[in-house]
């Protein structure tokens, strides 16, 4: 089975799980890991992007997402990952919603038409079968309209592996609440592993959808890039207060780690902003970091820099 009742994973989240925040999240307790979303025509045309699909043993399990629109195409990428990366598995992302996403026709967009979604992982299942790799599927309830099963029927009869369903339309983004009545519905009629995602704050949540719904995991994912000590929290099922110098002490290492597979260190200082932002939400600090480091040039200043918040904030 590929995925163990009981896991709790971090979800993939563009722009934040590369490999080092993938590194990190399996320290603190997460079970497995996923790729941000790759395209599958860019993989063809363009190879496999290092700074997205690159990984290390430390993070596996690991599912390489891809999407897309044609069938083939994702079945060719797929094909060409399995044969240079090996990935534990691969994962079809058919729940983004991001508007440039959706006006390529791929992604969020199939939700409009099972048909598709079910000739795209009957061919992807297809050349996976020589790898012994499963074949894992990301959704939402349906883009405009609730359809999910007309979903879950398509990708059940392509032969997938299991599917991880975050229960909200694709039009409302993060807007509402996310319906996990919707969960339990989708794990009652599926014969593969359900993974819920959601509205999941804090680790008491993670117990709760594990009771409320019976899915086999839970997927964490917003809550994830602010706290990642939640994985850390559900193991032990008690909170973690993390002081900022901790929090300042795991960006800088976050930091080192892409250094090992970003393209230039200038690269990785300019990008690890973005974590930094979340790892120091709810501080008064906080302003005082970020109106220094974010408009900070050079990677050497920008560590230096950081450095020194870690000593001036340890108790």
């Amino acid at each position: 089975m590929v995925i163990k009742r009981g896991e709790v994973i971090l979800a993939p989240m563009a722009g934040y799980t590369h490999s080092a925040y993938r590194r990190l999240a399996r320290r603190l307790g997460a079970d497995r890991t996923y790729t941000e979303l790759i395209s599958a025509p860019g993989i063809l045309h363009r190879g496999i992007p290092k700074k997205y699909a690159f990984f290390t043993n430390e993070e596996r399990p690991i599912h390489i997402q891809i999407f897309g629109r044609n069938p083939q195409e994702i079945a060719e990428a797929a094909l060409k990952i399995a044969k240079e990366l090996k990935p534990d598995a691969i994962d079809i992302n058919f729940g983004c919603s991001v508007p440039k996403v959706l006006k390529t026709g791929a992604a969020g967009k199939l939700l409009e038409n099972p048909n598709v979604i079910k000739e795209i992982t009957k061919e992807v299942k297809e050349v996976l079968k020589p790898f012994d790799i499963p074949l894992t599927a990301k959704i939402r309830l349906g883009l405009e309209k609730d359809n999910l099963e007309q979903i879950a029927e398509a990708l059940i009869e392509g032969g997938i592996d299991a599917i991880a369903l975050h229960p909200r339309l694709g039009k409302q983004g993060y807007a509402g609440t996310a319906n996990w009545k919707r969960l339990a519905d989708l794990k009652k009629i599926s014969p593969v592993p359900i993974i819920g995602s959601g509205d999941v704050k804090n680790w008491r949540d993670i117990e709760k959808m594990f009771e409320t719904t019976d899915v086999d995991a839970v997927m964490v994912g917003r809550k994830a890039l602010s706290h990642p000590w939640i994985f850390t929290e559900y193991r032990l099922k008690k909170d973690i207060k993390v002081p900022l110098s901790k929090r300042l002490e795991t960006v800088l290492q976050i930091l080192k780690w892409m250094f090992e597979y970003y393209p230039s260190p200038e690269k990785a200082c300019f990008e690890i902003r973005s974590i930094l932002v979340q790892l120091i939400k709810g501080f008064e600090q906080s302003r005082e970091i970020k109106s220094t480091l974010m408009t900070l040039k050079g990677c050497k200043n920008f560590v230096a820099l950081l450095k020194e918040f870690i000593e001036k904030f340890t108790d």
